[in-house]
């Protein structure tokens, strides 16, 4: 179903929502997780195909200046019942439906970005079977979710994911995995958790406002560190992925008929 946004927010508080995601301050109890998306997207733009590109579960499209390129066509879809938690009337979607039954053509789109969607889906097997179906023969998508992050978004918060999670939903689709990235390491992991359950019902006034950037600011860059000196991988924030839909085949040559 298409639509036109609810209000498209002014230049001004589009570029300070995106700079939470592309500019992380270490100042926000968020910092960790929104750097280490950035980080892993950033480390997979090089495979992006470029042309017409989705954008599921967009938001504000905050990827949008990271991944798209001149002469791109960015699409965004968002569905009304879970956008309402997150941005709500301050999506930039230029279509509004389920993920699980994406209301495109097969094989239209070069590109497919899900970030930090999968946990939202009832049925992430058949958003997996949308996304590879509306994918063109060598698309990629470029797929984040979470394995460890506090309720959000309730009552549409279902799972948490693992790599071989989200290896065998990608591959259940059709899809071949060509790089994965974990996101944050036990520090990262340990870290995010505190902030979140030290700040829960904070009090947001001046004197608390210092405090939380201080906290933060401290545990962020302590966290940082530690990951960088004693990575421990079985513990993460959580994964990106990115997965290729096969090329067609070639058209078989019958040698016995010869060439026309």
């Amino acid at each position: 179903m298409a639509a036109t946004p609810l209000t498209s927010p002014d230049s001004e508080t589009l570029a300070r929502l995106r700079r939470g995601f592309l500019a992380p301050s270490m100042g926000s109890p968020t910092y960790l997780e929104r750097n280490s998306i950035l980080c892993a997207l950033s480390g997979m733009a090089d495979l992006v195909q470029h042309g017409a590109i989705l954008d599921i579960g967009c938001g504000v499209k905050p990827y949008e200046p990271l991944l798209s390129a001149p002469g791109d066509r960015w699409l965004g879809s968002d569905n009304p019942p879970t956008m309402q938690a997150s941005y709500g009337h301050l999506t930039l979607a230029d279509v509004f439906a389920d993920c699980q039954e994406l209301p495109f053509r097969d094989s239209v789109f070069d590109t497919v970005v899900c970030t930090q969607v999968l946990e939202h889906v009832p049925e992430p097997q058949r958003l997996m079977r949308e996304i590879a179906r509306v994918m063109r023969p060598g698309g990629v998508l470029l797929l984040t979710a979470p394995m460890l992050w506090p309720l959000h978004e309730e009552p549409y918060d279902f799972y948490r994911y693992t790599r071989h999670g989200l290896r065998m939903l990608v591959n259940a689709a059709g899809l071949t995995v060509v790089r994965e990235t974990q996101r944050g390491y036990g520090a990262s992991a340990l870290g995010q958790a505190f902030l979140d359950l030290h700040f829960s019902g904070f009090r947001h006034c001046l004197p608390g406002k210092i405090y939380i950037q201080a906290v933060c600011r401290c545990v962020n860059a302590l966290c940082a560190f530690l990951d960088r000196i004693m990575p421990a991988r079985r513990l993460a924030l959580g994964w990106a992925v990115a997965a290729q839909k096969p090329a067609e085949a070639p058209p078989q040559t019958d040698k016995a008929c010869g060439a026309i």
